[in-house]
């Protein structure tokens, strides 16, 4: 189980790398934008239900399950069973991923000055 998480989080960061690349052919900005909702698409912390326990994954990883077996509307259902946890958590991962995306790819032409 641990190795199929580790290999989905390889994955996971692939995409996100290959978004951050596609975002530098993009207008200043949108750069920032762009990466920000990836990464938090990507990297939201969730709860799926494994066999009889639940289990927390990436929320990239059940999108990216969803697209795969044509099952979005499941994907749907499980945000609004743990509402309560989405909420903050697409929040705080926002803010997260916008801090991030801004020291990745945001415009590195305005500098500050020595005044």
């Amino acid at each position: 189980m641990l190795i199929i998480f580790l290999e989905a989080m390889g994955v996971l960061l692939l995409i996100a790398t290959a978004a951050t690349l596609l975002a530098r052919f993009l207008p200043a900005g949108k750069r920032v934008l762009f990466c920000s909702v990836v990464y938090t698409l990507l990297f939201t912390p969730s709860w799926a239900p494994a066999t009889i326990v639940v289990v927390p994954i990436p929320f990239g990883l059940m999108l990216g399950v969803g697209a795969v077996t044509g099952a979005p509307n499941e994907i749907l259902d499980l945000l609004l069973v743990f509402w309560w946890w989405h909420i903050p958590a697409f929040f705080i991962t926002g803010f997260v991923s916008r801090k991030v995306a801004k020291q990745l790819v945001g415009s590195s032409s305005v500098k500050e000055g020595y005044t």
